[in-house]
């Protein structure tokens, strides 16, 4: 048995358990407004298929005196259901409950072995909340990759040291079930409980980047702050965040925050106001072909004023360079908008209509 493991008695059988405290240290972030408590799982796969058994389960939740620490660990695959029993006795504690891909493969699989372990009814937990899904839409410009490794290191600033890597993590515990003893098991639980250490910083910053308080927030993290927002149905937070990006931001961030804010303003009956912000911000990057798409569209069928829309379209086209995927639109917009003046230069205008009683 590992070090550090006491047995905990369950109506189905002893389960082992691992306990701690720990300080918090240095916390960047917002406290979430609902406690919770954070999971993270090791499995002896990473496919998650129904021979797929989990491990060890790693559970972290803000006490008073700093952080509880909570790992269970699976001596052998006969003591599943005792294992199962008290994790879901230990992910009631908190009214929330974070993950990292919980969603899909976690509390799947978790829930996948409850039923193979024969266990009663289905694996209760507290509302879930997925931080990869989070991560994803607010960090996925800046990160090459969302893994929690890269996000430690370019967010966080966390450097593991002497950390086994996740893909040798189901070769430590299959060899402890061969022999008894492997010598990265340990290793790998410890690599347990740095996840959920980590996802407890995570999420307090994520909180930070979501009420826009993060100091280091660019025009890019404006944009998919503000897209965000939106989606989550927070609709006036979003179109602030989304004003922030067109401020802000240069380049295509801002080019695509000023082009949604102009949906906005077409959706409450606003094109002029529209068109007056999509110009502002071609006047103040010129080289963002979107924008002159946008605004010659909206001039075109929303104000009425094809001739206004040609002229941005013309101009667009002196200055977009031959690779610009808006090239071909721009040059079938201008084909469109010269035959469609054409036609209305040709059509006779209506005589003027003679009074029956002139002077009244």
């Amino acid at each position: 048995m590992p070090r550090g493991f006491e047995p905990v008695p369950t109506p189905f059988g002893t389960a082992w358990r691992f306990a701690d405290v720990l300080p918090t240290g240095r916390v960047t972030g917002l406290v979430p407004p609902v406690a919770h408590g954070y999971l993270d799982t090791e499995t002896t796969g990473l496919s998650g298929g129904t021979g797929t058994q989990v491990f060890a389960a790693a559970v972290c939740r803000p006490v008073r005196a700093g952080l509880e620490l909570v790992q269970l660990f699976l001596p052998e695959p006969s003591a599943e259901a005792a294992f199962l029993s008290l994790l879901q006795e230990e992910l009631g504690v908190s009214p929330g409950l974070a993950t990292y891909n919980g969603s899909r493969f976690d509390l799947p699989l978790l829930r996948t072995r409850w039923v193979m372990a024969r266990m009663p009814g289905e694996l209760e937990h507290p509302c879930h909340l997925d931080l990869l899904t989070l991560t994803r839409a607010l960090l996925r410009q800046r990160l090459e990759s969302c893994t929690l490794r890269v996000v430690e290191e370019r967010l966080l600033g966390f450097e593991r040291e002497g950390d086994l890597p996740g893909a040798l993590v189901p070769d430590a515990y299959l060899g402890y079930l061969r022999s008894g003893w492997a010598p990265n098991l340990e290793m790998a639980l410890e690599h347990n409980r740095q996840d959920v250490l980590s996802l407890f910083h995570l999420h307090a910053r994520l909180l930070l980047r979501l009420a826009g308080e993060e100091p280091r927030m660019e025009g890019a993290d404006w944009l998919a702050l503000g897209r965000h927002l939106l989606r989550a149905g927070r609709r006036a937070d979003g179109w602030r965040a989304l004003r922030r990006a067109a401020e802000v931001a240069d380049g295509p961030a801002s080019a695509l925050a000023g082009v949604l804010l102009a949906r906005g303003l077409q959706r409450r009956r606003q094109p002029a106001a529209a068109e007056r912000l999509l110009a502002a911000l071609q006047h103040r990057l010129p080289g963002e072909t979107s924008l002159a798409v946008a605004r010659a569209r909206l001039l075109e069928w929303s104000l009425r004023r094809p001739a206004a829309a040609h002229e941005v379209v013309s101009a667009a086209l002196l200055a977009v360079p031959s690779g610009s995927p808006h090239l071909a639109d721009l040059e079938r917009r201008r084909v469109r908008l010269e035959l469609r003046l054409a036609r209305s230069s040709r059509r006779p205008r209506r005589p003027a209509q003679r009074e029956l009683f002139p002077g009244w």
